[in-house]
Parts: structure tokens; C-alpha cells; sequence
């Protein structure tokens, strides 16, 4: 859905770790209407993890992400006790924008499973809603559908960005509890996803893997890619799917590896 993602690091919040492979993890809570007109983002918590480019190239590199990303999940989730619902958004046809189809590809979806087989593991369960222009459906009304039906404790969405800064590309985590507004980072208006409009805890997932040509001092309006799309989206779905596994399901989880 191509949102877009937050401008730069003064923009990120505090800076509140620094670890290997060049990581820095910020925090910026939003919690007055002064600050959303200054940040121009909805009210919420953000949290973002910058990292280099390294971990696509090194497995240690993506195992230490991973157990971050997992922490991160953890303190936005919490304890839940109930369904959660995770949303794939985008298309799944085009490479970089697949990021949540791949995501939902790797979860360990158990909502429908018997007692005797999910034992300790979450309730969880996963759904693509994919794009209008194939399905003819504003994906608000997919996935609001599916929410008034299961009734979620939480809905977890996960959603490529369009990069304002080249640096970020392919290697920054953005996480947020304010929720969606599918394909805002290519100019489309549609009905935000977020706990107002749904009913429910939102937490949503996001990596830059596009960017506006002119950010790059390329003339003319269009979106351009790193010609590793398909490694980077392919690396930062898997860290993505395994930290929500590890996170929704627990110990229990490494029974299935």
C-alpha cells in the first residue's frame, strides 16, 4: 500500500538504543494535538529501528534483529488473551510492495486449529486483502468485514513505505499503535485503519523499500526502487514473520522450526 514513512532522525523521536551493525532505536510518543500538527502524524506511539544494510548479508546480523524486532513487538502487543488478526496489506504481485503477503506467508495461523494441536500457542489468525485495482474492494471494507466477524483483541498490519531518505531503504522498522491509511504514500485517500474505525488495538508494521524519484535528484514524479528489491523485501518480511511468531506464540513457537 505504499505508505509513506517519517521524514528524518530529528523527526524519529529520542534516540533510545545503540547497538551492533550500526542499530539505533528511537521512540516518539505523540500524545498531544500540538505534536501531531508538528510531526503531522495521528496521535500514537512510534517506534523505529535504523539499521545498515549489513543483516541482508549476514545471518548473526538478522538473529540479533530479529531478537530485536521481537521486543519491540512485545511492548506493543503485550499479553494478549483473544484473536489477533494479522494484515498483509499491498500487492502481492508487485515485489516491492509484497512485503505483507510474504509476512502472512511465514505466520503460524492457529485460530481455526483444535485445542488437542495449538496447546500453548496463540490464537492467531491472518488475512491479505490485496488492492482494488484487482479485486475491486477498498481494502477497509475486507478487512473491517473480517474484524466484525472474528472479533480480534488486536490487528496487526504490515505495510511497505515509500522512503524519503535513501539511507533507510530496505533496513529501517517503523512501528506504530495509530493505525494505517492504505496507499497514502502514492496520494490515495482511503478510510484509515486504525482503532477508531475498527474497534480495536491496531499495531502496525512498516519498511521503507520505495522512493519518490525527486528525493533522489531524479527529475519528474514517479517511484523507484533498489534494483535489490527482491532480496531486501524477501530478508525484512522473514525477520518481520519470525519476530511475530516468537511474539504471539512464545516458546511454544519453537516446536515448529
Amino acid at each position: 500500500m505504499m505508505n509513506n514513512e517519517i521524514k528524518n532522525d530529528k523527526m524519529l523521536g529520542q534516540q533510545v538504543y545503540k547497538g551492533r551493525y550500526g542499530i539505533k532505536k528511537y521512540l516518539l510518543d505523540i500524545n498531544t494535538s500540538d505534536l501531531s500538527k508538528k510531526y503531522k502524524k495521528p496521535q500514537g506511539k512510534y517506534t523505529t529501528l535504523n539499521c545498515s544494510l549489513v543483516f541482508h548479508a549476514s545471518e548473526t546480523a538478522r538473529k540479533y534483529i530479529i531478537k530485536l524486532v521481537t521486543q519491540i513487538l512485545v511492548d506493543y502487543i503485550g499479553s494478549v488473551r483473544g484473536t489477533v488478526l494479522i494484515v498483509g496489506l499491498g500487492n502481492a504481485f508487485l515485489v516491492a510492495d509484497s512485503l505483507g503477503a510474504l509476512v502472512v506467508r511465514d505466520i503460524l495461523a492457529t485460530h481455526n486449529a483444535p485445542p488437542e494441536i495449538r496447546n500453548d500457542l496463540g490464537d492467531v489468525c491472518a488475512l491479505i486483502p490485496g488492492v482494488s485495482g484487482i479485486n475491486g474492494f477498498e481494502t477497509f471494507e475486507l478487512v473491517a468485514g473480517v474484524v466484525g466477524f472474528i472479533k480480534p483483541k488486536v490487528v496487526i498490519l504490515i505495510d511497505a513505505l515509500t522512503a524519503n531518505s535513501i539511507t533507510r531503504l530496505g533496513c529501517s522498522f517503523q512501528f506504530s499503535d495509530s493505525g494505517i491509511t492504505p496507499g497514502a504514500g502514492i496520494g490515495n485517500k482511503n478510510k484509515r485503519l486504525d482503532s477508531k474505525n475498527l474497534g480495536c488495538r491496531i499495531v502496525s508494521i512498516g519498511v521503507p523499500l520505495l522512493i519518490n524519484a525527486g528525493n533522489i535528484g531524479l527529475e519528474g514524479d514517479f517511484i523507484v526502487t533498489p534494483k535489490e528489491i527482491d532480496i531486501y523485501t524477501k530478508n525484512c518480511a522473514k525477520i518481520i514473520s519470525r519476530a511475530l511468531n516468537e511474539a504471539l506464540h512464545g516458546k511454544e513457537y519453537k516446536n515448529f522450526l
